[in-house]
């Protein structure tokens, strides 16, 4: 455990891109009519702009579907923004006490997500039951977080190379109150998430009850591939 919370905390420090969305941001694709809507969330140092390619990949498969790319609402120390801190680099990082400091900021913030969720709820009148979540890396935790945690149960979340989720003190069984469909998919050439962060977050959520589906994509590096964005689609049709 102490190893692989080390590994990926450290890589992450490092990985970052610049970005020049303001904070809280949602920038958005509404058809006409929308059925359904996807809230797509980005990973540490981006924006929801830099999420936006997935429009043009998503739009003809997924009809019907408006997409939603928030901004976190913290700058990022280096460039950009994100959804929870990753502590400064040293030895005492590695231990469960700054998973649990990460983990207690990515709840705080995802009440951001759950605003975002009762907007849309709101304003397009698509039932919650309507409504997706996805994220990547940082995203990926936070979409689980956001999926777990509504008060109103969504549809199906998508982890895509997400930061793992445990269960800590802080974060225990009470406070899932929601029971969405669920979907993990990492490369197994990952060197920002390790590969075994998909098998530490699948067994939370089968100790918990849930059957999430599981897929890990030959080559993949910590990105969101083709293959991988099938699997998404596949998944969220």
């Amino acid at each position: 455990m102490k190893k692989f919370l080390r590994c990926f905390i450290l890589v992450l420090t490092l990985f970052f891109q610049i970005s020049t969305v303001s904070a809280s941001e949602t920038l958005s694709y509404v058809p006409e009519n929308p059925e359904k809507a996807l809230i797509i969330i980005h990973g540490y140092g981006q924006s929801g702009a830099q999420m936006q390619w997935m429009t043009n990949r998503l739009k003809d498969t997924l009809k019907n579907t408006a997409f939603y790319y928030p901004t976190a609402p913290d700058s990022a120390p280096h460039h950009g923004y994100q959804w929870f801190v990753i502590p400064i680099l040293g030895a005492e990082m590695a231990n469960m006490k700054m998973y649990e400091r990460m983990l207690n900021d990515a709840v705080d913030n995802v009440v951001v997500l759950h605003d975002l969720v009762d907007e849309i709820h709101n304003d397009l009148q698509i039932p919650y039951e309507n409504i997706d979540v996805a994220g990547f890396s940082q995203g990926g935790l936070m979409a689980l977080l956001t999926g777990l945690t509504n008060p109103n149960p969504l549809g199906r979340v998508v982890s895509l190379s997400g930061v793992p989720l445990l269960l800590t003190e802080d974060f225990g069984e009470d406070m899932i109150i929601s029971e969405p469909e669920i979907l993990l998919v990492q490369g197994d050439n990952d060197q920002v998430i390790p590969i075994n962060s998909i098998f530490m977050t699948q067994q939370t959520l089968e100790s918990l009850g849930f059957q999430p589906q599981a897929e890990t994509i030959r080559g993949m590096a910590h990105e969101i591939n083709p293959r991988a964005l099938q699997k998404m689609i596949d998944f969220l049709q």
